[in-house]
Protein backbone atom coordinates (compact mmCIF):
# COMPACT_ATOMS: atom_id res chain seq x y z
CA UNK A 1 0.00 0.00 0.00
CA UNK A 2 1.28 3.66 -1.01
CA UNK A 3 1.93 5.79 1.65
CA UNK A 4 1.69 9.46 1.09
CA UNK A 5 4.75 11.69 3.24
CA UNK A 6 4.80 15.54 3.63
CA UNK A 7 7.33 17.88 2.55
CA UNK A 8 9.48 17.65 6.16
CA UNK A 9 9.60 13.68 5.82
CA UNK A 10 11.03 14.19 2.61
CA UNK A 11 13.19 16.67 3.67
CA UNK A 12 14.26 13.77 6.01
CA UNK A 13 14.80 10.68 3.99
CA UNK A 14 16.88 13.32 1.76
CA UNK A 15 19.18 14.36 4.28
CA UNK A 16 19.52 10.39 5.69
CA UNK A 17 20.20 9.61 2.08
CA UNK A 18 23.08 11.59 1.96
CA UNK A 19 24.56 10.67 5.17
CA UNK A 20 22.73 7.91 7.57
CA UNK A 21 24.62 8.85 10.07
CA UNK A 22 23.57 12.42 10.68
CA UNK A 23 21.96 13.14 13.79
CA UNK A 24 18.28 14.34 14.66
CA UNK A 25 19.64 17.51 16.12
CA UNK A 26 21.28 18.19 12.92
CA UNK A 27 18.66 17.06 10.51
CA UNK A 28 16.47 19.40 12.79
CA UNK A 29 18.50 22.26 11.99
CA UNK A 30 18.65 21.65 8.41
CA UNK A 31 14.38 21.12 8.27
CA UNK A 32 13.49 23.01 10.83
CA UNK A 33 12.16 20.98 13.29
CA UNK A 34 13.16 19.90 17.12
CA UNK A 35 15.16 17.27 17.37
CA UNK A 36 12.18 14.77 18.98
CA UNK A 37 9.90 15.72 16.22
CA UNK A 38 13.35 14.58 13.81
CA UNK A 39 13.48 11.43 15.66
CA UNK A 40 9.39 10.47 16.10
CA UNK A 41 9.37 11.01 12.12
CA UNK A 42 11.86 8.72 11.69
CA UNK A 43 10.97 6.01 13.74
CA UNK A 44 7.55 6.63 12.56
CA UNK A 45 9.50 6.11 8.98
CA UNK A 46 11.30 3.19 9.70
CA UNK A 47 7.59 1.21 11.73
CA UNK A 48 5.81 2.17 7.84
CA UNK A 49 8.87 0.37 6.38
CA UNK A 50 9.76 3.26 4.45
CA UNK A 51 13.08 3.19 5.38
CA UNK A 52 14.15 -0.65 5.33
CA UNK A 53 17.90 0.11 6.57
CA UNK A 54 21.00 2.58 6.66
CA UNK A 55 23.73 1.15 4.50
CA UNK A 56 27.33 1.62 4.50
CA UNK A 57 29.03 2.40 0.62
CA UNK A 58 32.19 1.00 0.30
CA UNK A 59 34.67 1.91 -2.67
CA UNK A 60 35.17 -1.62 -3.90
CA UNK A 61 38.76 -0.72 -5.31
CA UNK A 62 40.25 0.84 -2.31
CA UNK A 63 38.92 -2.56 -0.67
CA UNK A 64 41.01 -4.94 -3.49
CA UNK A 65 37.62 -6.01 -4.83
CA UNK A 66 35.50 -7.31 -7.79
CA UNK A 67 31.85 -6.06 -7.94
CA UNK A 68 30.13 -8.01 -10.47
CA UNK A 69 26.32 -9.01 -11.54
CA UNK A 70 25.20 -12.10 -12.86
CA UNK A 71 21.99 -11.92 -14.94
CA UNK A 72 19.07 -15.09 -14.89
CA UNK A 73 16.55 -15.66 -17.05
CA UNK A 74 14.26 -18.22 -16.10
CA UNK A 75 11.91 -21.47 -17.47
CA UNK A 76 9.55 -23.31 -15.77
CA UNK A 77 9.76 -22.04 -12.81
CA UNK A 78 6.61 -21.58 -10.30
CA UNK A 79 6.49 -18.58 -7.60
CA UNK A 80 7.18 -21.01 -5.06
CA UNK A 81 10.08 -22.61 -6.56
CA UNK A 82 11.62 -18.84 -7.10
CA UNK A 83 11.16 -18.11 -3.48
CA UNK A 84 13.08 -20.98 -2.27
CA UNK A 85 16.04 -20.76 -4.80
CA UNK A 86 16.27 -17.20 -3.35
CA UNK A 87 16.92 -17.81 -0.01
CA UNK A 88 19.35 -20.57 -0.84
CA UNK A 89 21.29 -17.80 -3.30
CA UNK A 90 21.10 -15.51 -0.28
CA UNK A 91 23.38 -17.81 2.06
CA UNK A 92 26.16 -17.28 0.03
CA UNK A 93 28.03 -14.38 1.63
CA UNK A 94 29.51 -12.49 -1.35
CA UNK A 95 26.00 -12.08 -2.99
CA UNK A 96 25.29 -8.82 -1.72
CA UNK A 97 22.55 -7.76 -3.78
CA UNK A 98 19.27 -10.27 -4.75
CA UNK A 99 16.46 -8.54 -6.99
CA UNK A 100 13.29 -10.23 -8.64
CA UNK A 101 12.68 -7.91 -12.08
CA UNK A 102 10.68 -7.92 -14.52
CA UNK A 103 11.71 -7.29 -18.44
CA UNK A 104 14.55 -9.13 -20.63
CA UNK A 105 15.81 -10.66 -16.86
CA UNK A 106 13.80 -12.04 -13.94
CA UNK A 107 16.75 -11.79 -11.24
CA UNK A 108 19.55 -9.88 -11.11
CA UNK A 109 22.20 -10.93 -8.81
CA UNK A 110 25.24 -8.94 -7.34
CA UNK A 111 28.40 -9.82 -6.10
CA UNK A 112 32.61 -8.85 -4.34
CA UNK A 113 35.15 -10.88 -4.58
CA UNK A 114 38.87 -10.64 -4.44
CA UNK A 115 39.91 -12.28 -7.72
CA UNK A 116 38.75 -13.25 -10.88
CA UNK A 117 38.92 -16.98 -10.11
CA UNK A 118 36.36 -16.07 -7.06
CA UNK A 119 34.23 -14.58 -9.22
CA UNK A 120 33.92 -17.78 -11.62
CA UNK A 121 33.86 -19.91 -8.18
CA UNK A 122 30.69 -18.05 -6.80
CA UNK A 123 29.23 -17.20 -10.67
CA UNK A 124 29.03 -21.26 -10.78
CA UNK A 125 27.52 -21.31 -7.55
CA UNK A 126 24.73 -19.65 -8.12
CA UNK A 127 24.43 -21.68 -12.10
CA UNK A 128 24.62 -24.62 -9.92
CA UNK A 129 21.76 -24.31 -7.69
CA UNK A 130 19.92 -22.28 -10.86
CA UNK A 131 20.86 -24.76 -13.20
CA UNK A 132 17.50 -26.64 -14.20
CA UNK A 133 15.67 -23.41 -14.47
CA UNK A 134 18.05 -21.22 -16.25
CA UNK A 135 17.29 -20.23 -20.12
CA UNK A 136 20.00 -17.39 -20.09
CA UNK A 137 22.19 -16.31 -18.19
CA UNK A 138 24.76 -13.37 -18.39
CA UNK A 139 27.51 -11.69 -16.63
CA UNK A 140 28.81 -7.78 -16.32
CA UNK A 141 31.71 -6.53 -14.14
CA UNK A 142 32.04 -3.00 -13.25
CA UNK A 143 34.81 -0.94 -13.53
CA UNK A 144 33.67 2.35 -12.64
CA UNK A 145 31.03 3.39 -9.82
CA UNK A 146 28.94 6.80 -9.40
CA UNK A 147 26.47 7.44 -6.72
CA UNK A 148 24.22 10.09 -5.39
CA UNK A 149 21.79 10.75 -2.84
CA UNK A 150 17.89 10.80 -4.76
CA UNK A 151 18.17 14.84 -5.89
CA UNK A 152 14.83 13.95 -6.72
CA UNK A 153 12.90 13.97 -3.38
CA UNK A 154 13.74 17.99 -2.94
CA UNK A 155 14.37 18.59 -7.07
CA UNK A 156 18.03 19.25 -5.67
CA UNK A 157 21.42 19.07 -8.35
CA UNK A 158 24.44 17.20 -5.97
CA UNK A 159 26.79 15.99 -7.77
CA UNK A 160 27.35 12.24 -8.03
CA UNK A 161 30.65 10.73 -6.64
CA UNK A 162 32.74 8.18 -8.54
CA UNK A 163 34.14 5.58 -6.44
CA UNK A 164 37.53 5.20 -7.49
CA UNK A 165 41.00 4.89 -5.75
CA UNK A 166 44.50 2.32 -5.26
CA UNK A 167 43.78 -0.46 -2.39
CA UNK A 168 43.82 0.25 1.00
CA UNK A 169 45.23 -2.12 4.11
CA UNK A 170 42.43 -3.22 6.28
CA UNK A 171 43.05 -4.76 9.46
CA UNK A 172 40.84 -7.27 11.79
CA UNK A 173 39.21 -3.70 12.83
CA UNK A 174 38.43 -1.83 10.07
CA UNK A 175 36.79 -5.16 8.63
CA UNK A 176 35.25 -5.45 11.63
CA UNK A 177 33.62 -2.50 11.61
CA UNK A 178 32.66 -1.80 8.12
CA UNK A 179 31.13 -5.35 8.95
CA UNK A 180 28.68 -4.10 11.39
CA UNK A 181 28.05 -0.78 9.45
CA UNK A 182 27.30 -2.54 6.52
CA UNK A 183 24.22 -4.15 8.63
CA UNK A 184 23.08 -0.38 10.60
CA UNK A 185 25.03 2.92 8.66
CA UNK A 186 23.33 4.17 12.00
CA UNK A 187 24.70 2.57 14.50
CA UNK A 188 26.15 4.82 17.56
CA UNK A 189 29.74 4.56 18.10
CA UNK A 190 29.21 3.23 21.52
CA UNK A 191 27.48 -0.05 20.35
CA UNK A 192 29.90 -0.52 17.82
CA UNK A 193 32.67 -0.59 20.38
CA UNK A 194 30.86 -2.82 22.51
CA UNK A 195 30.40 -5.19 20.20
CA UNK A 196 33.98 -4.78 19.06
CA UNK A 197 35.32 -4.41 23.08
CA UNK A 198 36.62 -1.52 22.50
CA UNK A 199 36.72 2.29 23.77
CA UNK A 200 34.94 4.72 21.51
CA UNK A 201 38.04 6.83 21.20
CA UNK A 202 39.59 3.66 19.34
CA UNK A 203 36.08 3.02 17.13
CA UNK A 204 35.75 7.40 16.52
CA UNK A 205 39.82 7.43 15.35
CA UNK A 206 38.90 3.99 13.03
CA UNK A 207 35.70 5.68 11.36
CA UNK A 208 37.79 9.00 10.65
CA UNK A 209 40.34 7.58 8.90
CA UNK A 210 38.44 4.96 7.10
CA UNK A 211 36.19 8.01 5.59
CA UNK A 212 39.71 10.20 5.19
CA UNK A 213 40.90 7.64 3.34
CA UNK A 214 37.58 7.51 1.23
CA UNK A 215 37.05 3.95 1.85
CA UNK A 216 33.68 4.65 2.99
CA UNK A 217 32.39 6.30 0.67
CA UNK A 218 28.89 7.14 1.83
CA UNK A 219 26.11 6.29 4.36
CA UNK A 220 22.51 5.87 2.97
CA UNK A 221 19.46 5.45 3.73
CA UNK A 222 17.52 2.52 1.88
CA UNK A 223 14.49 3.19 1.35
CA UNK A 224 11.07 1.35 -0.34
CA UNK A 225 10.33 2.75 -3.28
CA UNK A 226 7.02 0.66 -3.44
CA UNK A 227 5.79 2.09 -0.33
CA UNK A 228 5.76 5.62 -1.57
CA UNK A 229 4.74 4.81 -4.87
CA UNK A 230 8.23 5.31 -7.28
CA UNK A 231 9.11 3.28 -10.05
CA UNK A 232 12.51 1.31 -10.01
CA UNK A 233 13.80 1.58 -13.45
CA UNK A 234 17.22 -0.79 -14.15
CA UNK A 235 18.58 0.66 -17.39
CA UNK A 236 21.31 -1.01 -19.44
CA UNK A 237 22.76 1.13 -22.58
CA UNK A 238 24.70 -0.44 -25.29
CA UNK A 239 27.45 1.87 -26.52
CA UNK A 240 28.27 1.98 -30.67
CA UNK A 241 31.52 4.07 -31.62
CA UNK A 242 32.42 4.96 -27.98
CA UNK A 243 34.29 7.80 -28.47
CA UNK A 244 36.00 8.36 -24.76
CA UNK A 245 34.93 12.42 -24.60
CA UNK A 246 31.77 12.38 -25.99
CA UNK A 247 30.99 8.49 -22.97
CA UNK A 248 32.61 10.96 -20.72
CA UNK A 249 29.63 13.02 -21.84
CA UNK A 250 27.32 10.91 -21.51
CA UNK A 251 27.83 9.83 -17.92
CA UNK A 252 28.47 13.60 -16.34
CA UNK A 253 24.91 14.41 -17.99
CA UNK A 254 23.55 11.22 -16.64
CA UNK A 255 25.07 11.44 -13.10
CA UNK A 256 23.73 15.26 -13.03
CA UNK A 257 20.08 14.00 -13.62
CA UNK A 258 17.84 13.98 -10.29
CA UNK A 259 16.44 11.00 -10.68
CA UNK A 260 19.68 8.84 -11.19
CA UNK A 261 21.04 6.85 -8.13
CA UNK A 262 24.11 5.02 -9.87
CA UNK A 263 25.65 4.57 -12.63
CA UNK A 264 28.00 1.80 -13.13
CA UNK A 265 30.24 1.32 -16.47
CA UNK A 266 30.67 -2.46 -17.11
CA UNK A 267 32.40 -4.73 -19.05
CA UNK A 268 29.48 -7.07 -20.40
CA UNK A 269 27.01 -7.47 -23.04
CA UNK A 270 26.30 -4.04 -22.09
CA UNK A 271 28.44 -0.25 -21.55
CA UNK A 272 26.54 1.83 -18.98
CA UNK A 273 24.05 -0.05 -15.72
CA UNK A 274 21.86 2.89 -14.71
CA UNK A 275 19.55 3.11 -11.50
CA UNK A 276 16.97 5.31 -12.18
CA UNK A 277 13.95 6.31 -9.63
CA UNK A 278 10.75 8.11 -10.78
CA UNK A 279 7.81 9.01 -9.26
CA UNK A 280 5.67 8.90 -12.70
CA UNK A 281 6.85 6.62 -15.57
CA UNK A 282 6.03 9.42 -18.26
CA UNK A 283 9.22 10.90 -16.73
CA UNK A 284 11.32 8.38 -17.02
CA UNK A 285 9.85 7.76 -21.14
CA UNK A 286 10.85 11.46 -21.50
CA UNK A 287 14.30 10.88 -19.72
CA UNK A 288 15.18 7.80 -22.23
CA UNK A 289 14.39 9.89 -25.48
CA UNK A 290 16.64 13.27 -24.31
CA UNK A 291 19.20 11.06 -24.18
CA UNK A 292 18.95 8.65 -27.07
CA UNK A 293 18.22 12.05 -29.09
CA UNK A 294 21.24 14.31 -27.55
CA UNK A 295 23.51 11.18 -27.71
CA UNK A 296 22.71 9.13 -31.04
CA UNK A 297 25.99 9.11 -32.13
CA UNK A 298 26.76 6.59 -29.49
CA UNK A 299 24.11 4.92 -28.45
CA UNK A 300 23.44 1.85 -30.15
CA UNK A 301 20.08 1.13 -27.83
CA UNK A 302 18.42 1.44 -24.44
CA UNK A 303 16.91 -1.57 -22.58
CA UNK A 304 15.02 -1.32 -19.61
CA UNK A 305 13.88 -3.59 -16.19
CA UNK A 306 11.39 -2.56 -13.59
CA UNK A 307 13.11 -4.25 -10.01
CA UNK A 308 9.83 -5.93 -8.76
CA UNK A 309 11.42 -7.06 -4.89
CA UNK A 310 14.68 -6.92 -3.51
CA UNK A 311 15.30 -9.65 -1.08
CA UNK A 312 18.69 -8.82 0.07
CA UNK A 313 20.74 -5.43 -0.18
CA UNK A 314 24.05 -4.68 1.31
CA UNK A 315 27.16 -3.06 0.03
CA UNK A 316 29.89 -4.59 1.98
CA UNK A 317 31.74 -8.53 2.16
CA UNK A 318 35.31 -9.08 2.43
Amino acid sequence: MQINIDLKDRKILYELDKNARISCAQIGKKVGLSTEVVNYRIKKLEENKIITQYQTEVDYNKLGLIHFKIFLRFKGIDLRTEEELYKKIESIPQIVWIAKCRGEWDCMLSSTVESISQLDEIKDNVLHLANEYIAKKSVSISTNIWSSPRKYLLNKRDISQVMEGNKEPLDKIDTEILRILSANARMPVIEIAEKLNLTIKIVSSRLKKLIDKKIIHDYRADINFEKLGIYFFKTFFYLKNPHTERVKMLINKINSHKNIIHTLKVIGDWDLDINMEFEEKKEFDKTIQELMNEFSDIIERITTLDIIKVYKYTFFYK
